[in-house]
């Protein structure tokens, strides 16, 4: 709940507030140009500075992430949802959003709470009230996203910055890449092996073979480099293959060709015995004598992996495809038996006791600022105006201390309505989600360890407290 005081008018405190967005899309880049350009607009405007909000997105980029996913932008939405924003200041179109849709939505959010829009960069037309308008420039700001990134996808296929099998050698315009004596000859040989395979055993026999003399490199990454013409030295464009002139291949792009029609016509068997090949249990099991981390075997194509004991407990054992049906069928009954009043009833608990601790801060910095106030009616004169600047600055810390606050339990307000509802609403879905959802992540998220025995499995949950028993088997 938030405390609203006498002396302060929290409708004026807020009102005609300026929000500055800032983003940059890498750390190497530098956000300071931005917000050079920002204060130099609010200085020459007379804005009050008291009621000016910093928000800063700093290494997030808008064409890996979505809108949801950058915290800055985030903040700004809730603000100008709040209608506590009427001003914003961003360097260009292209800092909010990088995709069409997004910024069209961004700019729905803007007309319905009446923000006004203002670009510092002199290439920028300025804000449109009208939508088509505001969406065309939406569509030059993906379009030259995409240049962007085309561009830097360009240079990595042309000079990586490293590559398997090879050295790079020379600076700059002078890069060539010439082969890795150490594994120049069996990286040559992989390739040819693959030439010669004619079923999908055969292929998979080969990729089994050299994950091992790669020091146990990835099935993934070993086709990676069978499809990547960077080894033949040319590279793949929109219109066909291009020639590397900087780079000494291993393999001719003739023979290059020849694996691409090999792994084509073998591709669906050979994925599937990878998938099935590979370490993907749930959740990596523990031997239940030894308490150590089970050991992963590789078995022949088509077939599942298994786990086994490191130690001598050769009975612990377990096949990953039965591990991860009878991981999968447990997780479901843990989410029936969840204990969805005790998890609100924890949620609440620590929602007011954030809440009560900000109200205590915001009593104290309210009986601060009027303190300094009374000070500064005593001192108001010309002979001391040096003791009333530092009073008035103090003031304005506080006064922003306090809107921190206030938008904070604001914040608190907000999830304390959604939880009744969104805490039912997640059990209730959580069972079907579990069919789609990748299961990793829910499993890390409600066991903490899995033990094999010899006729069983044993979890342990993470959230017990919920739960009627904090121990399953099955």
């Amino acid at each position: 709940m938030v405390i609203h005081y006498d002396y302060i008018d929290t409708e004026k405190l807020y009102k005609d507030f300026v929000v500055v967005y800032s983003r940059v899309s890498s750390a190497q880049q530098d956000i300071q140009k931005q917000i050079h350009l920002a204060e130099a607009y609010i200085n020459n405007n007379n804005i009050d500075k008291d009621k000016v909000i910093w928000l800063k997105d700093n290494d997030v980029s808008a064409t890996k992430l979505s809108l949801e996913q950058r915290p800055a932008l985030n903040e700004l939405r809730m603000l100008i949802k709040q209608k506590k924003v009427k001003t914003v200041i961003v360097y260009s179109r292209d800092r909010l959003a990088r995709n069409f849709y997004e910024y069209v939505a961004l700019v729905k959010e803007f007309y319905e709470h009446n923000v006004h829009v203002i670009f510092t960069s002199t290439k920028q037309p300025p804000f449109s009230e009208k939508l088509s308008i505001e969406a065309l420039y939406g569509i030059f700001a993906q379009t030259e996203g995409q240049n962007i990134s085309s561009r830097r996808s360009d240079t990595q296929k042309q000079y990586p910055s490293s590559i398997f099998g090879f050295q790079r050698v020379g600076k700059r315009k002078d890069v060539r890449f010439i082969p890795d004596p150490k594994v120049h000859n069996d990286l040559k040989s992989f390739f040819y092996e693959v030439i010669k395979s004619e079923t999908a055993e055969d292929l998979f026999n080969v990729l089994m073979k050299y994950k091992k003399i790669f020091n146990n490199k990835s099935y993934e990454e070993l086709l990676k480099y069978l499809q990547n013409p960077f080894y033949s030295g040319h590279m793949e464009t929109l219109y066909g293959y291009e020639k590397l002139n900087h780079v000494e291949p291993i393999i001719s792009f003739e023979d290059f060709l020849c694996i691409q029609n090999i792994i084509k016509k073998l591709k669906d068997e050979i994925l599937n015995a990878i998938v099935l090949a590979g370490n993907n249990g749930i959740l990596h099991p523990i031997c239940s004598i030894c308490k150590r981390k089970m050991a992963f075997r590789s078995t022949q194509l088509g077939k599942s992996g298994y786990y086994v004991c490191k130690k001598k407990h050769k009975e612990i054992k377990i096949n990953v495809d039965e591990y991860n049906h009878l991981i999968s069928a447990q997780l479901s009954d843990i989410i029936q038996s969840i204990s969805t009043d005790a998890m609100k009833k924890d949620c609440f608990a620590y929602l007011k006791m954030i809440e009560k601790q900000y109200n205590q801060e915001l009593i104290k910095l309210n009986q601060i600022l009027k303190s300094l106030h009374q000070k500064i009616t005593l001192s108001f004169s010309h002979q001391n105006k040096n003791g009333l600047d530092s009073l008035i600055l103090e003031s304005r810390k506080i006064k922003q201390q306090i809107e921190n606050i206030h938008i904070e339990l604001i914040k608190i307000d907000e999830a304390r309505k959604g939880i009744k509802e969104h805490v039912q609403i997640i059990k209730e879905n959580l069972v079907e989600e579990i069919k789609e959802y990748d299961l990793y992540f829910l499993c890390n998220l409600f066991f903490s360890a899995i033990e094999v025995s010899q006729d069983s499995l044993i979890y342990h949950v993470t959230f017990g407290k919920y739960i009627e028993d904090g121990e399953h088997s099955a």
